[in-house]
């Protein structure tokens, strides 16, 4: 839309504010020829607040404050805008990680900042603790945990720790606080989830519903899945529905797992 003066599109924005918008709005740049007003209740806001603001946050927002149902893609693109905003780019991100590496190898001599490195490619895999015990059990799991506290760990949050469903671990893992919330999280291998299922229900192709379930990432699809195990067998689906869905689901895990849904070769013992 063009306007012929500043006043008129003032006066254009504030009758929309309150006519259709029911938005307030602030002034952030004003000058003889530029006037510039941004929303006082925008997605940028809520993303600052609270880092894990999804669209289905922005569809009710809009939805309770103005009344209007705010399409998915609508909500998508408002939310990455205002991410970007917020944290930047992927692209800008990257861009800056030449000069995060070189002040790495400049105060931390020795520091080895090329991912794929002779000696330590491993499949893109980093150990960073092990220990040699006589076998898995609670005790043996309970003192390896202290010390990927103690030594690892030490203090930080956001932890989330991918395992199979052995008892002493899972019990271990429940008095300490790094995978517990709110300082942490604990996920469930979905191989071993799937070969334990098998091993139950004794259906290789139900084996393979397990897998499409637990590695569908939109939730609709994943009860769609879930819904076709319990028609092929109640049991089946009675089996994996007392399983804690955050616990091996994608569609319910919140991002944790960060894509990775196995342990692959990588075990702790």
């Amino acid at each position: 839309m063009l306007f012929k003066t500043k006043e008129e599109l003032m006066e254009a924005v504030q009758d929309h504010s309150i006519r259709h918008a029911r938005r307030e709005y602030y002034v952030t740049e004003s000058s003889k020829t530029k006037w510039k007003v941004l929303c006082k209740h925008s997605t940028e806001g809520h993303v600052k607040c609270n880092p894990s603001y999804g669209i289905k946050h922005v569809i009710q927002n809009v939805k309770d404050q103005t009344g209007y149902d705010v399409p998915y893609q609508k909500a998508w693109y408002s939310l990455k805008m205002a991410r970007e905003i917020v944290y930047g780019t992927w692209e800008s991100s990257v861009k800056k990680l030449p000069a995060y590496l070189g002040a790495i190898q400049k105060y931390n001599p020795g520091t080895i900042v090329e991912w794929k490195h002779k000696g330590f490619q491993a499949s893109t895999v980093l150990p960073l603790a092990f220990a040699v015990v006589d076998e898995e059990t609670y005790p043996s799991w309970k003192w390896f945990l202290q010390q990927l506290s103690r030594h690892v760990i030490r203090g930080r949050r956001g932890m989330c720790l991918i395992s199979d469903r052995h008892g002493g671990l899972i019990k271990a893992v429940r008095e300490g606080p790094d995978f517990v919330s709110p300082h942490g999280v604990h996920r469930y291998c979905l191989r071993h989830v799937c070969s334990n299922f098998n091993s139950t229900i004794k259906n290789v192709v139900l084996k393979d519903l397990c897998w499409q379930a637990g590695s569908e990432y939109q939730s609709r699809k994943f009860n769609r899945i879930m819904d076709e195990i319990k028609k092929q067998d109640v049991k089946a689906f009675a089996y994996l529905d007392a399983i804690n869905k955050e616990k091996w689901t994608a569609s319910h895990d919140g991002g944790w797992r960060c894509g990775i849904l196995t342990t692959q070769h990588v075990r702790m013992h």
